[in-house]
């Protein structure tokens, strides 16, 4: 059902509101802010090959765009990923 960004990008959503409630999600506030934007990006991301089929002229354009919100998304939700391991494993010594 959800393949591809999509998929990838509600993941992420989900895995962020599971995480809440692990006890985890007050501590790393800032680290999830990063990961939740890269989602958002996906997301966007996922949007962007339907507009390219409602308007021919843009789609070379808008495939450009769409490389672009995926490579954010992957540096976002990395920056946030390390962060986060970061923030737990100074915590765990």
């Amino acid at each position: 059902m959800f393949e591809g960004t999509l998929g990838v990008g509600v993941g992420l959503l989900i895995g962020l509101a599971l995480l809440k409630y692990s006890g985890y999600g007050d501590a790393l506030k800032k680290e999830l802010g990063y990961v939740a934007s890269g989602a958002v990006f996906l997301l966007l991301a996922a949007v962007l090959p339907t507009i390219s089929a409602a308007v021919g002229v843009l789609a070379p354009a808008i495939g450009w765009v769409n490389i672009i919100f995926v490579v954010i998304a992957f540096i976002l939700v990395l920056v946030g990923a390390i962060t986060g391991a970061v923030q737990i494993f100074s915590k765990i010594k």
